[in-house]
């Protein structure tokens, strides 16, 4: 329930990993609720290893306003209990994220940003200089889009989302529940607001997948351009409607 501005936006700052949020079985470790420009740095986020209880969460579907968060410098482990924990996660709308510099190792799934509704749209995102390793499932997973409901989080106007400077590297241990690929992104809105989004990948260092599965899968308005990819047991790309 708290709001900053672009300006002046609040900020919660550790001292890295001597910063520790412990997870707990009772709730998600960070949850964000009805807040905007919050910037959260220099900590590291335990789950413990506790199935479901996500590292940093924004959730509630259209009921939550959350748009403009920032999660730099920090550190994400414990979230590897099972495919569907996951290390950053939205659930509701959301505009202007921030996610960059951080480390996130061993989680269920790294970034899980959207629904699988398809109804809570990420837009606009920057996600940049970020280490992703060892995940069951997705490096990261920005879900397709419906028609946009009206949010007061949403933009008006086009926006781009950019994953750019970012390394995924995979293992080889089992996904339970299907074979995915490093980084997933889905499809745009057929019409409507957000119709002319788009999403740029660069620079990106992607690297080794399991049997029957490629390193990048996407969809939509999308520019794929000077990554390497390396070790892929399927397609190196996958390009989808």
């Amino acid at each position: 329930g708290l709001n900053g501005t672009e300006s002046m936006p609040i900020v919660i700052q550790g001292a890295g990993d001597a910063t520790v949020f412990e997870g707990d079985a009772c709730c998600n470790t960070v949850e964000i609720t009805d807040s905007s420009h919050v910037v959260i740095r220099k900590i590291k986020v335990d789950g413990k290893g506790i199935d479901g209880v996500f590292g940093v969460s924004a959730k509630g579907s259209s009921a939550n306003t959350v748009h403009h968060i920032t999660i730099e410098d920090s550190t994400f482990v414990g979230q590897n209990a099972s495919q569907q924990t996951v290390g950053i996660s939205t659930k509701t709308p959301t505009f202007g994220w921030i996610i960059r510099r951080n480390v996130i190792d061993g989680a269920g799934t790294g970034m899980y940003l959207g629904n699988s509704n398809h109804a809570e749209p990420f837009v606009g995102g920057l996600i940049e200089h970020n280490l992703v390793r060892n995940t069951i499932g997705y490096d990261i997973q920005i879900k397709d889009q419906d028609t946009w409901p009206d949010h007061p989080a949403l933009p008006k106007s086009d926006a781009k989302t950019i994953i750019r400077h970012n390394v995924f590297l995979k293992n080889d241990q089992p996904s339970p529940d299907g074979p995915r690929p490093n980084l997933f992104v889905g499809g745009l809105p057929p019409s409507g607001p957000g119709a002319g989004d788009s999403v740029e990948i660069y620079g990106n260092f992607i690297s080794h997948n399991s049997v029957d599965e490629g390193l990048i899968q996407a969809a939509g308005r999308v520019s794929i351009h000077d990554n390497v990819l390396v070790d892929a047991s399927d397609e190196a790309v996958l390009l989808t409607s």
